[in-house]
């Protein structure tokens, strides 16, 4: 399956210090089809870790860390520049939440960052407890900011599961309640509630058809 994704090489500019370094992109991802790997926390299960690690870059001189897209390409070769740090995939989540708190970004652009960085420690064969634990924390305070006035109910759903998934089934119930207007699938939500009032913390994965529903446009299945 990994066959379908590819990373490249390329120099970068870090936004921070201006170092020039070397590092690696996600270039290609095939989209999501009704029968790809995507959990009821909404998702897509990647074949090797390295994948989601190459969304962001780490620069080799500060350690300023964030998505690759924050990051400027230098015309330089990138054999020719200093390679980013050697880090283990999951723990580049850890140090750009350090720096997304040194910049002081929203908790919501913290706890996603925390939720790929549970879902890499996954995907490394590693259980992600700490990073679970950092993004319930980052996204209580973001839906407990009134200012923020992004997709909140989405990401009541996303939080009822970081609860549910961390044993936290009273709390993950109250979020699930809060779920209305999120336009997802009423049949998940209600049943990752069932699984919480049953005490099941394990990982779901969703059903072929709700893959569909949720993430595959409809001109794609010919609607």
């Amino acid at each position: 399956m990994i066959k379908f994704f590819k990373l490249r090489q390329l120099s970068l500019v870090c936004p921070d210090c201006e170092t020039v370094f070397a590092s690696f992109e996600l270039a290609r991802t095939p989209p999501v089809e009704r029968n790809t790997p995507v959990e009821t926390d909404l998702h897509r299960v990647l074949p090797d870790p390295e994948l989601r690690a190459a969304l962001l870059a780490t620069c080799p001189n500060c350690l300023y860390t964030w998505w690759l897209s924050s990051f400027s390409e230098h015309h330089f070769l990138p054999q020719l520049v200093p390679d980013a740090p050697p880090l283990e995939p999951s723990k580049k989540f850890a140090h750009a939440v350090q720096t997304g708190r040194k910049k002081n970004v929203h908790f919501l652009d913290r706890g996603v960052l925390a939720l790929n960085g549970y879902w890499c420690s996954r995907e490394e064969g590693k259980d992600g407890e700490k990073f679970l634990k950092l993004a319930k924390l980052e996204l209580t305070s973001a839906l407990a900011d009134e200012t923020w006035f992004g997709n909140r109910p989405r990401y009541n759903y996303i939080l009822a599961e970081v609860l549910r998934l961390s044993g936290e089934f009273t709390e993950a119930d109250k979020y699930y309640q809060q779920v209305k207007g999120a336009n997802l699938p009423r049949e998940m939500v209600e049943k990752m509630r069932s699984f919480a009032a049953s005490g099941n913390k394990a990982p779901v994965r969703l059903p072929p058809h709700l893959v569909e529903e949720i993430f595959v446009p409809k001109a794609a299945i010919g609607a």
